[in-house]
């Protein structure tokens, strides 16, 4: 498989799809943990500050990076900041990821009421395989 791209927020659906990217994953697979922390891409919400810290979000991506090597993965923690789906499309380009692995709910308050759904966005645009997980 190569390297797989999780999409990683903390949510439920975030954690299914990390169980699913660790089962999918061989012996010299790697795992990239993204976390994108939303910006306010429209002027009326700007004054909505980050879901979460920084550092809460590089929490996050650490404990699924334990997770995955006590496994006995491969992986990285990556944390960025952006248009959610965007940032997942691109990095997963970026670092020529073959699968995107992402839950069909996230935790985003922006992604979900300006944006619609991440998920969705993520596969009709990304130029790789994407696994939605429920």
């Amino acid at each position: 498989m190569g390297r797989m791209l999780v999409a990683c927020d903390g949510s439920e659906h975030s954690r299914k799809a990390l169980d699913k990217a660790i089962s999918m994953a061989g012996d010299d697979d790697e795992i990239v943990v993204l976390y994108v922390i939303p910006t306010a891409i429209l002027q009326e919400f700007n004054d909505i500050g980050p879901d979460v810290p920084k550092s809460m979000a590089q929490d996050i991506v650490n404990q699924s990076v334990d997770i995955i090597k006590a496994r006995g993965k491969k992986a990285i923690a990556v944390v960025r900041e952006g248009d959610i789906a965007d940032e997942i499309i691109h990095f997963a380009k970026e670092l020529e990821c073959s699968l995107i692995l992402i839950g069909s709910v996230g935790m985003s308050k922006i992604g979900k009421f300006a944006l619609g759904s991440v998920a969705e966005k993520v596969a009709r645009n990304a130029d790789r395989a994407v696994l939605i997980i429920k």
